[in-house]
């Protein structure tokens, strides 16, 4: 099975990097024209002028009528120093470092039942990284992890992986854990399959033996968990991002799905940065994702899930500002239109915050600090309890696995070694216990294979 992460940074970051490098000259220019724009913005009182020249920002700009009001914003610090400095006010939600010497690896969790020490024998890499997310809480905290699965191309093919999940899928359920199961359109190979090969049939009897399968290796409704297939279908990780072709996709593999197990649950994924046809990485837009869903039968999606993570420019970049505000990055207001048009009223979010980023290359890192990470997963809470005041019932998957050393060479993880060893475990049991309070399920991908 290929495991990859649902959010493709390493693509879009080595992309802006290189970028950069290829425009110092005109950057180096843009800051002059940006400190002479901002004294006279500064003079006829406009605060956000300036921020043109970040090129993500200007994005950001254009797609919200000049309305970005993003936290932390500054240039990357090198290793080894003090990272971007976290404000001090509390009434922004942000965390000052005297409260986070306040936290402990005891923290509560509000764990809702005693740890399950067998988690840690399970067959599942997913299921044995969260004995030790239960060791950091003393005890359970979530009932839904997720997992990665491929795509079936050939009938002998969708045989062998159906067995392998149907396995996959009993183990969870003896734990009482539902997954969230993300179907990339990748072939067993970890090649990415053609969409429109997927759209116009030439997989389904290959899809309808894997679904038949399952149901033969004694798979229920219930314990077939939530699915989501081509997930981010609006960025450029796949062969398009034309949104008929995801809509055809995803009507046409959940309608099979549901033809099997007729009240299991499936669900969307899509990226708060929504890319167009033929756009490369970097030329994405905040847009509404009506075009996504639109064509998608009102009732057939369980839930709608919505993806953001924070971004900064590597250490030796100057002139890019950081994306660090959940509100940027989070755009609820396009996935509350998209949940109203799909029928439903779940939204869940996939995000993170990462610890490091280009984790494997010193004069580049770039190193969050812990008051940095409880601020914008506490702005996360705020977003979804927004939600939930428009009558949504709302939801957080964390991704919070370590991936430097990969193509991606980022950190989301919140401990080492062991957990509670250090304040960034503090600061994910306090987002637990915050999450818990206002009544927003947390849902977790974390593994022990990297």
């Amino acid at each position: 099975m290929i495991v990859t992460m649902v959010y493709q940074h390493s693509r879009r970051l080595k992309l802006d990097y290189q970028r950069v490098r290829l425009v110092g000259l005109f950057l180096l220019g843009a800051v002059l024209v940006g400190a002479i724009t901002t004294v006279y913005a500064d003079a006829f009182g406009s605060s956000h002028v300036g921020d043109v020249y970040n090129q993500r920002t200007a994005r950001l700009l254009a797609s919200r009528a000049g309305e970005l009001h993003a936290n932390h914003v500054g240039s990357s610090v090198p290793p080894g120093t003090a990272s971007h400095k976290a404000a001090s006010s509390t009434t922004n939600g942000v965390v000052t470092s005297s409260a986070l010497q306040a936290m402990t690896k005891s923290e509560s969790c509000n764990p809702s039942a005693a740890p399950n020490p067998a988690l840690a024998s399970a067959q599942s890499p997913e299921l044995r990284k969260l004995a030790q997310y239960e060791q950091l809480c003393n005890g359970a905290f979530t009932n839904r992890i997720s997992f990665f699965t491929t795509t079936p191309t050939s009938v002998a093919g969708a045989q062998s992986v159906a067995a392998s999940i149907a396995a996959q899928l009993k183990e969870f359920a003896s734990f009482g854990i539902s997954p969230l199961i993300f179907m990339e359109p990748n072939d067993d190979n970890g090649n990415s399959i053609s969409l429109t090969s997927l759209q116009d049939g030439t997989y389904d009897n290959a899809l309808n033996t894997y679904f038949t399968s399952l149901k033969a290796d004694g798979i229920s409704d219930a314990t077939m968990g939530m699915w989501v297939y081509l997930p981010e279908g609006d960025i450029p990780v796949w062969s398009t991002t034309d949104p008929s072709v995801y809509s055809a996709i995803v009507v046409k593999l959940i309608q099979m799905q549901k033809k099997y197990f007729p009240s299991s649950k499936a669900s969307l994924l899509l990226d708060s940065e929504s890319y167009a046809p033929g756009a490369g990485w970097g030329n994405g837009n905040f847009v509404s994702f009506l075009p996504y869903v639109s064509h998608i039968p009102a009732g057939l999606v369980d839930s709608f899930g919505l993806q953001g993570f924070p971004w900064a420019p590597a250490a030796n970049v100057r002139g890019q500002d950081t994306l660090y505000s959940p509100s940027a990055y989070l755009r609820i207001d396009f996935a509350a239109q998209a949940a109203r048009a799909l029928g439903t009223s779940s939204i869940w979010f996939n995000t993170g915050t990462f610890h490091s980023m280009y984790a494997s290359t010193p004069s580049q890192t770039v190193i969050d600090s812990p008051a940095q990470r409880q601020t914008m997963l506490n702005g996360v809470i705020s977003l979804a309890t927004s939600l939930k005041a428009q009558g949504f019932s709302v939801a957080i998957h964390i991704f919070a696995q370590n991936k430097a050393g990969t193509d991606e060479d980022t950190d989301w993880s919140y401990w080492n070694t062991t957990p509670g060893d250090e304040p960034d475990s503090g600061v994910l049991t306090t987002f637990i216990h915050n999450a818990s309070t206002n009544d927003v399920p947390i849902w977790l991908f974390d593994s022990t294979d990297k």
